[in-house]
């Protein structure tokens, strides 16, 4: 406790002044197992590693909440939700579904929020001194039983078309898919200006330079990685009011 007594003022100075950096992979020696959790409607839990292969202590904050600027609780929790991970250590957090009306037909979003504050060395009177934290930010996948679409067959069912306002890309599938990479006319995309995730039966236009004729792309799978090469040659429509 006493660890807790010496690090809390530091924390709650760092949440008050200092930006955190969000989608960090690594930070002070400490890490995440993965980068993504999908949770089946018929787990009960979900689990994830916190490592710390640094030599000093941080206290770990965890939560999962409804995007990343809404802080509003999330029909999830997670255990332990405020813990020290010491240096060379490990922590195993819980994710524990919560009961809620969450659609049936397709996949919902939210976010699973990590702070990881470093500890100071301080004795227990000594004033508080800042201290530089990182905050992880991972997509917590909420997906129904009985979804009609293989997962794995998901990357390549995208859809894609000229419009007038610029290269349309469907998503006809229940699941969210978050672009990797996307080439239009072997030109690659900006995926940090341009949207890469798009939800369940839905679509998200793109701007384009020219007459697109092909689209290669690939997403991100379940387990971090990238998806088979998928491509298509882009015909154009006509939308109706």
């Amino acid at each position: 406790m006493s660890f807790l007594r010496n690090l809390m003022p530091v924390a709650m100075a760092n949440l008050l002044i200092l930006p955190f950096v969000a989608l960090a992979a690594e930070s002070g020696g400490v890490s995440l197992g993965q980068t993504r959790v999908v949770f089946l409607s018929t787990d009960k839990a979900q689990t994830m590693t916190v490592k710390n292969t640094g030599s000093q202590t941080f206290l770990i904050q965890s939560r999962v909440q409804r995007s990343p600027d809404d802080t509003a609780p999330a029909p999830f929790i997670v255990t332990p939700p405020l813990f020290p991970l010491k240096s060379d250590s490990r922590q195993l957090l819980r994710i524990v579904s919560q009961e809620a009306s969450l659609p049936a037909d397709r996949e919902s979003l939210f976010y699973i929020t990590i702070l990881a504050i470093p500890a100071k060395a301080d004795k227990e009177n000594a004033p508080v001194q800042l201290s530089m934290g990182v905050r992880f930010m991972l997509k917590l996948f909420y997906r129904p039983a009985g979804l009609v679409m293989d997962p794995e067959e998901k990357a390549c069912s995208l859809r894609i078309s000229r419009t007038p306002q610029g290269i349309r890309i469907d998503n006809p599938t229940p699941y969210f898919q978050t672009l990797a990479k996307l080439s239009l006319n072997r030109v690659a995309v900006n995926l940090n200006t341009e949207p890469d995730m798009l939800a369940p039966l839905s679509a998200q236009t793109y701007s384009s330079a020219g007459a697109v004729t092909s689209a290669e792309w690939q997403t991100i799978t379940d387990y971090g990685g990238l998806s088979v090469q998928c491509q298509q040659t882009v015909s154009s429509i006509q939308e109706t009011l």
